[in-house]
C-alpha cells in the first residue's frame, strides 16, 4: 500500500507534520509515500523529506499540463487546485498495481495503517468514513437532493480514501468525476460531492476512527482524538495557526515538534487575512488576464 496526499507551497507546514506522524505510527506498515505537489520548491521538499526521515519517499510535481486539466474544475480560496490532485494520482502511479490510501494533508495519522493496508475491499473500488453531515438527517438528505443522490444513500468524507488502484483505472473513475463536477453547478464541497454523485453509494463503509473529522466543539475530549486511527482537521482554522482552538491541536503539535517547522511561531490570526486577500488578488488578476 502506498499512501499519497497532494500540497502546495500554503500546505507544507502541514503536510510535513503529516509525514511525521506516518513515520512515527505507521512508516514500516507501508511500501511508501508520494507527494503531489504543486508549486513546491526545492526547499520545501527537503523540508519534507526531514519531517518523514525514511527513504520511501517520492514527489511528483504537477506539470502545466495538469494544472491546465485541473483548472477546467471549478475551485476557491478554501479548495485549492490540489484538492482535485487525487483524480491525477492513479494515472500518475501507473507501475503501482497495489492499494492506494489517499490522505487530505490536513491529517494526522497517529495508529498503525497496517488494519488498512490488510482489509478486504469485497470487491469496492473505495473505502471510506460516512461523513459527519449524514448525523443530521436533514443535512443529509439536502445535501444528497443536491447532488441528485436518493435520500438515504450514504455519503462519506473524500479525506482519507482507501482505493482499489487497478480497479478505479479499469473504471475511470477519474473520468467520470470530471464529467460529474461539470455536470453540475452550486456544489458545497466540490470535490467530495463530486465523488459521492459518481459513487452513488458504491463504495465499502470504514469505521470512524479512520478519519476523525466530526465538529471539534461536539467532540471535544482528547481522548476521542487520541483513540482514533486518522485525525482530520477539517475547517477554516487549520492547526498550523495560532488560533486554532482544535481539541486534538495539542497532537498536532507533538509531531510538529518533530519536524523543521519545530521552533518556527504558529502562523498568526493577521497571516490568515493577509493570505486571503492575496490569493483573491491573484485570483481578480488571473481572470482579467485569462491566464
Amino acid at each position: 500500500m502506498i499512501v499519497a496526499t497532494a500540497t502546495d507551497r500554503n500546505y507544507v507546514e502541514i503536510t510535513g507534520v503529516l509525514l511525521a506522524s506516518i513515520a512515527a505510527n505507521a512508516g514500516t506498515d507501508i511500501d511508501g509515500v508520494h507527494i503531489f505537489g504543486d508549486g513546491l520548491s526545492a526547499s520545501d521538499k527537503d523540508k519534507l523529506r526531514a519531517s518523514y526521515g525514511l527513504p520511501n519517499i517520492a514527489f511528483t510535481d504537477l506539470t502545466d499540463a495538469d494544472v491546465a486539466e485541473l483548472s477546467v474544475l471549478p475551485s476557491h480560496r478554501r479548495l485549492p487546485r490540489t484538492a482535485y490532485a487525487r483524480l491525477l494520482i492513479p494515472a500518475k502511479l501507473s507501475d503501482y498495481e497495489g492499494r492506494l490510501l489517499y490522505l487530505d494533508c490536513d491529517t494526522l495519522v497517529v495508529a498503525s495503517l497496517a488494519p488498512l493496508r490488510d482489509l478486504a475491499l469485497e470487491g469496492h473500488v473505495l473505502a471510506a468514513v460516512a461523513d459527519d453531515l449524514t448525523a443530521d438527517p436533514a443535512h443529509h438528505r439536502a445535501r444528497n437532493a443536491l447532488i441528485g443522490l436518493p435520500e438515504g444513500m450514504r455519503y462519506f468524507n473524500s479525506g482519507v480514501l482507501l482505493i482499489d488502484l487497478p480497479k478505479w483505472r479499469e473504471r475511470d473513475v477519474s473520468g467520470r468525476v470530471r464529467a460529474f463536477r461539470l455536470s453540475r453547478d452550486n456544489l458545497p464541497t466540490m470535490d467530495q460531492d463530486s465523488l459521492n454523485g459518481t459513487f452513488r453509494g458504491e463504495w465499502l463503509p470504514l469505521e470512524e476512527k479512520w478519519n476523525l473529522h466530526g465538529s471539534p466543539h461536539k467532540k471535544p475530549g482528547l481522548d476521542y482524538w487520541r483513540k482514533g486511527g486518522i485525525i482530520h482537521f477539517v475547517g477554516r482554522y487549520k492547526p498550523d495557526y495560532s488560533d486554532c482552538d482544535h481539541p486534538a491541536h495539542s497532537i498536532f503539535l507533538e509531531y510538529r515538534a518533530r519536524t523543521p517547522w519545530a521552533s518556527t511561531p504558529l502562523k498568526s490570526q493577521l497571516q490568515r487575512y493577509a493570505a486571503k486577500y492575496k490569493h483573491t488578488a491573484r485570483r481578480f488578476v488571473s481572470r482579467l488576464t485569462g491566464a
